[in-house]
């Protein structure tokens, strides 16, 4: 019984931990960022890496700009990144 009990509880954690951890990008994003007229043509817009994995992220994985929503992100306390947050990206258009 306890050592059930023992391995029941980490694996409780980490089950409710991942569930808790919001997707952070999708191809919906890269979507929508094309349909608002940034230059986004493939993941790279804001990935280091050309196909991300959700389940291996880590900040280390963005570029400036995805690092840039990232904090936006958590400064408004959001669940999901929002693109209209590229409009206070630093730089010109060609860097949105």
């Amino acid at each position: 019984m306890r050592v059930s009990f023992v391995i029941c509880i980490p694996a409780f954690v980490v089950v409710v931990t991942a569930a808790a951890a919001p997707a952070v990008a999708t191809p919906a994003l890269l979507s929508k960022a094309k349909e608002k007229g940034y230059p986004a043509q493939n993941c790279q817009y804001c990935h280091v890496s050309k196909m991300p994995k959700k389940d291996t992220f880590n900040a280390q994985d963005l570029n400036e700009r995805g690092k840039f929503l990232l904090s936006e992100k958590d400064k408004e306390k959001a669940k999901t990144v929002d693109i209209e947050a590229l409009k206070t990206y630093p730089g010109g258009k060609e860097q949105k």
